[in-house]
C-alpha cells in the first residue's frame, strides 16, 4: 500500500490496516530501520493496572490465602536458604 509523508513527518495509515491491527488515535507503533527498508509494527501495549483487577479471582477461589506475616516468614526462609548456598 502506498501512503504519503506530510509536514512534520506524518503519514496516513490506511483504515483497513488500522482496523486489522486494532490501531486507534494515540496507539503506539515501533518504527524499525532494516537494511532493506522501514518496518512499522504495533507496539506492545503497556499493562494497565485497572485491566489486571480481579485476574486472580478464579485462581484464589477455594484457596487459603496466607497472611502478610506468613508471606514474610516464607520469603525470609527462602532468602536465608539462598544466602547459605552463596556463603558456603
Amino acid at each position: 500500500m502506498q501512503s504519503k509523508i506530510f509536514n512534520k513527518g506524518q503519514i496516513v495509515m490506511p483504515a483497513s490496516l488500522r482496523k486489522k491491527y486494532n490501531l486507534k488515535v494515540g496507539s503506539k507503533i515501533n518504527i524499525i530501520d532494516e537494511e532493506d527498508g522501514i518496518k512499522i509494527v504495533p507496539a506492545e501495549e503497556e499493562i494497565n493496572v485497572e485491566a489486571l483487577a480481579g485476574i486472580f479471582k478464579d485462581y484464589t477461589k477455594n484457596r487459603v490465602i496466607p497472611s502478610k506475616d506468613e508471606i514474610t516468614k516464607i520469603t525470609e526462609g527462602y532468602f536465608v536458604e539462598s544466602a547459605k548456598d552463596e556463603i558456603y
